[in-house]
């Protein structure tokens, strides 16, 4: 799974996107980001998938660089889409594991501070490992 975590924060990157996994650790976060928890759906199957939900809270807030809109976090989930399509997905082989990610949906939260902007976003992550 660390494989595939890392795939999905390099095509992150690749999308221009910020992404941290679990925590931002940037001592003055740069708006918009996103940070992913990872949780598992479904037992593996005797064919070897293991399938996961990597929701992402993404926020915005107004700075300097940007005017902290919620159109501004919905740009940003429109190119994770993009990165990840809902039908297609995004795969690749990493190591003897394949992977497969799909785009799931993405919805506005109410973030508790009226100048916060939130959203959320679903990853659906599917594993297969090869053998020898």
């Amino acid at each position: 799974m660390k494989a595939a975590l890392k795939f999905i924060a390099d095509q992150m990157k690749a999308a221009g996107v910020d992404y941290h996994f679990q925590q931002n650790k940037k001592s003055k976060p740069v708006y918009p980001y996103f940070v992913g928890d990872l949780f598992p759906v479904n037992p593996t199957t005797e064919d070897g998938l293991k399938e996961y939900s990597l929701v992402l809270a993404g926020f915005n807030r107004k700075t300097t660089d940007n005017a902290g809109t919620l159109i501004e976090l919905l740009d940003a989930a429109d190119l994770i889409e993009n990165q990840f399509p809902v039908v297609e997905g995004k795969t690749a082989m990493l190591g003897n594991e394949a992977v497969a990610v799909f785009f799931n949906g993405c919805q506005p939260l109410d973030s508790g501070d009226e100048q916060l902007q939130k959203v959320q976003i679903t990853l659906t992550i599917k594993t297969w490992k090869g053998g020898n």
